[in-house]
């Protein structure tokens, strides 16, 4: 099927250009739904301005029609298929801005680490896929904290070791724009300075060691140590550098640790109601973007093994997903652990922070709230994406990070302990997935069930059939 044309921004944008004039009750859902979507396209363009502006206008239109921002969620997210991605994005971001304004005062920093970023710092008309990125962070930031008495806000980027200038163009963006909340800082610096948690606890000898890992826990260790007011809290989360998740749903990280009443927040891609994940014709919501992913059977068995052999993870489906946020005063305790600085650098991180928040007596259910977000994949730019002529390659790849759970479940399950032993001929199977076995069972799988959703029980017995058919 043709992708949709995409409707002429300018004329949309000029529809919304002015404050609604007219307050809304709750019945008029439908009406102001069908107004927001009027002249928009069905998918996302990271790179043009005009639709990362318009989402934060379509979601100030939002807050002030009346119209309960349950209602509008229904009306929005019921077929995503047919609702334009940005009106979608605006719900979420709606939402956000209420549940910051439910918060009390903090102050939350902003994490991203940038390694070939030379284009999409740009904005579009210095490089086609220019994503104006570093402007339209601070814009969302901007937004979000508002007229909110007693809530601040910072930006750390932080430079991986880019041979292409990354943090260069960002202190230029910095300098033009004037920013004072705005901060560069270099994984370089931690070595040259023989910062002893990187160079000698984890062998960092040189930027190249790290894969956006060592950039993160190098930027959570400086805000940890950069004294701000002792009354009231100080949260730290990190993100990607492109625009894929927009900073305007931070508010759902604050409302996480102070409403919700959990130990850490963090969002979530896939895997969850109110999760959204914009493709390249229109956004998939959920299930149907689970059932989307090529790898499904993969993930859906990644996530099993996971579930039994590190049951911390319970209830998370999308353990990688960059959109994570912890109160200051904790990082030091939970980034001590971390030694991954590469793949498994995500997982590791919420692994010790999920450990801690248990060992301090937190009940399950309070150890973290996760919060569905609406993500747009970014195909022009991905450091993760890199084509492969081998057919095999997802298959090598999630035996990899079939070992790496196992290696993990070593590490952080005491081997006395009573989930060590209900694991154990789980993990004596998962030893035996080489390349080839694992295959043969995920292609059984595939054929045998079809379409399968995260929490599905496969029984050790079945997984054992299925590798050795």
């Amino acid at each position: 099927s043709a992708v949709p044309p995409r409707a002429p921004l300018a004329s949309a944008i000029e529809a919304h250009q002015a404050k609604v004039s007219v307050t809304y009750s709750p019945d008029d859902m439908e009406p102001l739904v069908a107004k927001l979507s009027a002249g928009l396209p069905l998918a996302r363009d990271l790179t043009l301005n005009d639709e990362a502006d318009l989402v934060l206008k379509l979601a100030s239109e939002i807050l002030a029609s009346g119209v309960p921002i349950e209602e509008v969620k229904a009306g929005v997210y019921k077929e995503p298929k047919t609702t334009p991605a940005i009106l979608i994005s605006a719900a979420g971001s709606a939402e956000s801005k209420l549940k910051m304004k439910a918060c009390g005062p903090h102050h939350m920093t902003c994490i991203f680490a940038m390694y070939g970023e030379q284009n999409r710092i740009r904005p579009k008309e210095a490089h086609e896929n220019g994503q104006d990125l570093l402007r339209n962070k601070v814009k969302q930031m901007k937004w979000l904290f508002d007229g909110e008495e007693g809530k601040t806000w910072d930006i750390i980027a932080v430079d991986d070791g880019c041979p292409n200038n990354s943090m260069g163009l960002a202190r230029e963006v910095i300098a033009a724009e004037g920013y004072t909340n705005v901060t560069v800082i270099s994984l370089q610096e931690a070595i040259d300075q023989n910062n002893t948690f990187f160079t000698e606890q984890r062998g960092l000898k040189s930027t190249k060691d790290s894969r956006k890992g060592g950039a993160i826990l190098y930027a959570l260790q400086f805000a940890s140590n950069v004294k701000r007011s002792e009354s009231s809290p100080h949260f730290v989360m990190y993100t990607d550098s492109d625009l894929s998740t927009d900073m305007s749903l931070c508010g759902l990280l604050s409302a996480g640790i102070m409403q919700d009443g959990c130990s850490m927040s963090m969002g979530a891609r896939y895997g969850m109601p109110e999760t959204f994940l914009v493709k390249e014709k229109f956004a998939l919501g959920h299930p149907e973007s689970h059932y989307d992913q090529p790898n499904m059977m993969k993930i859906v068995f990644r996530h099993y093994l996971r579930v039994h052999l590190l049951p911390m993870l319970t209830g998370i489906y999308d353990t990688q997903c960059a959109f994570k946020c912890f109160k200051v005063e904790d990082v030091p305790a939970i980034i001590d652990k971390v030694q991954s600085m590469g793949p498994d650098f995500d997982m590791e991180l919420l692994l010790c922070a999920l450990q801690h928040y248990q060992k301090a007596g937190v009940s399950q259910e309070k150890l973290c709230k996760v919060y569905g977000t609406l993500f747009t994949e970014d195909f022009a730019e991905s450091n993760f994406m890199a084509t492969s002529e081998d057919p095999d390659k997802p298959f090598k790849t999630f035996v990899d990070m079939t070992k790496g759970i196992v290696a993990m479940h070593g590490r952080y399950i005491d081997s006395n302990s009573e989930e060590a032993k209900s694991a154990a001929e789980l993990v004596e199977f998962a030893n035996t997935l080489d390349l080839p076995r694992y295959k043969k069972m995920i292609q059984t799988l595939e054929k045998d069930l079809g379409p399968t959703l995260f929490d599905f029980d496969f029984g050790l017995d079945r997984l054992k059939a299925a590798a050795s058919s």
